[in-house]
């Protein structure tokens, strides 16, 4: 196993950080603790990808889910990804359309939920 996915509560939602490699192996598990955080009420979710070296097509087909889950229930979903990889994919994907984008947790924390 060469990931980890951790949940914690925090003042107006959830946030899920995730490391390693986010890839058909981890996705369960990230499905499960989205779906988690989706079903308790808050008005953010923020996953940080800041320590993701990998993510596979399983894993951005999980997010959009997710993202599509949330959009129903009124909770912003912010995707924190700094420059790198991970970052370069959402963009050249053009699944940043589907979900705010963030270079740092701490600006996603800040967030008032207008676009970024």
């Amino acid at each position: 196993m060469d990931y980890d996915i951790e949940h914690d509560p925090i003042e107006r939602g959830h946030l899920i950080v995730a490391s390693g490699e986010i890839d058909i192996a981890a996705t369960p598990r990230l499905s499960t603790v989205l779906a988690m955080a989706a079903a308790r009420p808050g008005e953010l979710l923020i996953l940080d990808l800041s320590e993701v070296r990998f993510i596979d097509s399983t894993a951005l087909g999980t997010i959009l889910k997710a993202a599509a889950q949330l959009d129903e229930s009124g909770t912003v979903l912010a995707v924190v990804a700094p420059a790198g990889p991970v970052r370069r994919l959402l963009e050249v994907t053009n699944l940043t359309q589907r979900f705010r984008l963030f270079g740092t947790r701490a600006a996603a924390l800040a967030a008032d939920g207008a676009p970024a």
